[in-house]
């Protein structure tokens, strides 16, 4: 008996893994280059492929993320597929890991709290509960809600299609950028279990369980469950702890129900419980960004009074009813709940004292409901009308506090010079009474009093789509689509900085005589026609090109942080209006020599209006200021290319390449100190990534058994972390730190195992980062001004053992 070949046929994904996503000035060059040998290379495989072609029933792959089940091949969208060997093989585990092999894709994985992803140059994370991020994350098409919900564990799902592009025909919300789509494997009508464990360096510990029961004729039911541990790789000489741990408990139970040929009912409630030692960044300045760090400068090691954390417990349920008509048509009803309850700690001072840290606690709860009339299959006009209605309930409290040390390690050395002689006090001589008297007096509260902010957002969304194609000839088709969406917010908040002093942090409606806030309360509306429009071409039985417009928005919404004085002033609401985005697309699908090799490109151009930009804005003399504003227009243009080779029956070759240019249009004041960032880089958007790898499966007849070796080669290309797209920053201490652009990263993963030819044991030996490369992923300048990175964890390694029953 054969094995299943990893499913290498499945594995043919629309995936690519050759990405480049970027080309500037010096990068149109090489798109110009690349697209033409694409091209040259697409017309001699046409030439080709109808002598070359035989009989050999390749599996054709389906995708549902149009909400209809469709030949990955014939959907006129930038789509890539990551199917379940793929996640086996590759050893990914949580979505965040997934952005070395998705073209034009980054996701960071370091803070869950804050996530990011990032397609086509554009993402955000939703800072806070008036922020929603730009790519929308659905498993079995429910919406899971904001970036402290978006790293999921990738725990037995059949596959991950990615969207790149404006999405907002097809999806509920703010999808302007992209669409992230997990789709989990149903319950099978035969029993099935499966049990793996991976053990691997920093004390790498994983252990799954999946087990498939059928029940009775007309229903079945599954279980999966994932414990995932490891030590953490920087070192917190203070506390002698160890940050960037993983602890986390992910599960899910699923029952699917066919009491009739004609309907089918899927129910599944699964969830995710996290508890780590973050780092949410190594400093390389003092707390105010004066100078370098003065304690614990070496790479991997931090000096901090106590360990930062981040706690997350994310469950839901979900109900998928399906009735097939005798007419053909389809009747679809998928509800939805989730319930997000986060908290994440931080040593803001970055220091091994209590001066200031913070305490965040964000809670989401939400109920999504859509409909669907789905057209018969197979008619020259098909289509499907729907209905999505989304609420959601958040609510925030985030504390800053004023550490035990606040006088002596901040008011002494930085407030008292100044301030003291004003008062008639020695700043060499101050007892700890002048010191809380300096305190007071320049507006902070007593040492453990804190500055706050907490209240609670609802929005409520409805919209009405329809999406469908008519086929004008045999070769030519339409594709048209349009959703309506209307959306509410309602804001009740609260922001309390009568204790922040020098920095100068506002207060929401104070009391004019006393200075006692009161909650804002605000209210908005937005309301958007999102069109899409499309024309396919079949140049052969097995090629299409495409050309599509489509477009989106992005809901408005209230900037619900620590805002200085001065900006609340300026915007007692808060509020930020929404941004749209217009997107024009072309590109080809075709399979050759009978589905051996696939080949997918893609060219894209998106104009997005009323950008929003949140940022932290240095507003000198020590005063920082959260804001979100509608301020700038910003244009993205690329080339994608993904191709997957099935060589012969053991070996098969992928990649993905793409270009990117995404830059802001226009920015007036975007960069520090008020400097125009026009024509300046977006922030996270490498010019060029890229990956390349092959499987290799050979029989072992005297084991019974069958070898597998899997190798990827991913590179990213270096990217800015400003708008003001420098390299290196001086200090007032007149120091120069490398800060502002994460430089290139090639990483190599692998897998090398056997697997018995009945199926039931599987022995893997895997590494990933086999090279070591240890650069930055990330740096920020935090609300202090403290400058911070994050260092890449490194190779790991371990072996993994799986049976099957």
């Amino acid at each position: 008996m054969k094995v299943k070949r990893i499913n290498i046929r499945e594995a043919r994904l629309d995936r690519g893994r050759f990405h480049k996503n970027s080309f500037s000035r010096r990068g149109m060059k090489k798109s110009k280059i690349f697209l033409t040998v694409s091209c040259m290379a697409l017309t001699a495989l046409a030439g080709q492929s109808q002598a070359y072609a035989q009989a050999r029933g390749g599996d054709e792959i389906i995708v549902t993320a149009t909400k209809r089940a469709e030949k990955l091949s014939e959907v006129p969208i930038a789509i890539s597929v990551f199917g379940a060997d793929d996640v086996d093989q590759t050893g990914v585990r949580e979505l965040s890991e997934l952005s070395e092999y998705i073209p034009n894709v980054q996701i960071s994985g370091h803070n869950d709290f804050r996530s990011v992803i990032t397609i086509r140059g554009v993402g955000s994370n939703s800072r806070n509960i008036g922020f929603d991020s730009r790519v929308g994350v659905y498993v079995d098409g429910v919406y899971m809600g904001q970036s402290p919900a978006v790293n999921q564990e990738l725990l037995d799902l059949e596959r991950v299609e990615v969207l790149r592009g404006p999405q907002g025909m097809l999806f509920g919300k703010n999808t302007v950028a992209g669409a992230v789509s997990l789709v989990t494997k149903k319950p099978a009508d035969e029993f099935s279990a499966r049990v793996t464990a991976d053990i691997g360096n920093y004390d790498y510990r994983e252990f799954k369980g999946i087990v498939n029961v059928p029940l009775g004729q007309m229903a079945a039911a599954k279980f999966s469950i994932a414990k995932t541990d490891r030590d953490g790789y920087i070192d917190n000489i203070t506390t002698g702890n160890k940050l960037d741990t993983k602890d986390v408990w992910a599960y899910r139970a699923q029952l699917r129900i066919t009491p009739t040929d004609n309907f089918e009912a899927n129910f599944a409630f699964d969830g995710l419980n996290t508890d780590n030692k973050i780092l949410v960044g190594e400093p390389l300045t003092d707390m105010l960004g004066i100078g370098p760090v003065p304690v614990a400068p070496e790479p991997r090691r931090v000096a901090f009074e106590f360990d930062p954390s981040e706690n997350r417990d994310i469950y839901g349920g979900m109900m998928d009813l399906e009735y097939n008509l005798d007419n053909g048509f389809t009747l679809k009803s998928i509800s939805g709940y989730r319930n997000t309850d986060a908290f994440y700690t931080n040593a803001t001072d970055y220091s091994p004292v209590s001066v200031v840290s913070i305490e965040y606690s964000d809670k989401f709860e939400q109920f999504t409901q859509e409909f669907q009339a789905i057209s018969p299959p197979g008619e020259r006009l098909t289509y499907m009308l729907g209905f999505y209605y989304y609420n959601q309930d958040s609510d925030t409290q985030r504390d800053v506090f004023l550490g035990d040390s606040f006088h002596e390690s901040f008011i002494a050395p930085v407030v008292a010079p100044s301030v003291a002689p004003l008062l008639m006090l020695d700043p060499n001589n101050l007892t700890p009474a002048d010191l809380a008297f300096i305190s007071a007096f320049v507006g902070f509260g007593p040492e453990g009093s804190r500055v706050y902010n907490s209240g609670r957002v609802k929005t409520e969304s409805f919209a009405g789509y329809i999406n469908g194609s008519f086929d004008i000839t045999d070769r030519l088709t339409l594709g048209f689509g349009g959703r309506y969406s209307v959306e509410n917010k309602d804001v009740n908040w609260l922001l309390d900085g009568r204790n922040s002093g020098l920095f100068g942090i506002g207060s929401t409606n104070p009391d004019p005589m006393t200075g006692v806030p009161s909650p804002l309360i605000n209210d908005r509306t937005d309301k958007f026609f999102s069109p899409a429009v499309s024309l396919s071409y079949a140049v052969m039985d097995e090629a299409n090109v495409y050309a599509k417009y489509s477009s989106g928005y992005k809901s408005g919404g209230f900037n619900l942080d620590y805002i200085n004085a001065n900006e609340l002033a300026a915007n007692t609401g808060l509020e930020f209006g929404k941004e749209t985005v217009d997107s024009y697309e072309v590109g080809f699908k075709g399979a050759f020599w009978d589905g051996r090799f696939t080949l997918n490109l893609a060219a894209f151009l998106s104009n997005y209006e009323d950008y929003q930009v949140n940022q932290f804005v240095d507003l000198g003399g020590g005063n920082t200021s959260i804001r979100i504003t509608n301020a700038a227009k910003v244009k993205t243009k690329g080339v994608e290319a993904e191709f997957n080779l099935e060589a012969t029956d053991n070996l098969v070759f992928y990649g993905s390449a793409g270009l990117l240019d995404a830059e802001f249009d226009e920015f007036p004041g975007g960069g520090s100190g008020g400097s125009d960032a026009s024509g300046n880089r977006l922030v996270n958007a490498p010019e060029f990534t890229a990956a390349i790898g092959g499987v290799f499966t050979q029989e072992i007849p005297s084991l019974n058994s069958t070898f597998l070796l899997r190798a990827d080669l991913t590179h990213t290309g270096g990217y800015f972390t400003t708008a003001d797209n420098v390299k290196t920053t001086t200090l007032p201490s007149m120091a120069t730190i490398p800060f502002g652009y994460i430089d290139e990263m090639t990483q190599l993963n692998g897998r090398v195992g056997v697997i018995t030819n009945n199926e039931m044991l599987e022995l893997y030996f895997w590494g990933r980062n086999l090279t070591d490369e240890d650069g930055l992923i990330d740096d920020f300048r935090d609300f202090f001004n403290t400058y911070v990175n994050h260092p890449n964890i490194g190779r790991t390694y371990g072996v993994g053992v799986a049976v099957n029953f």
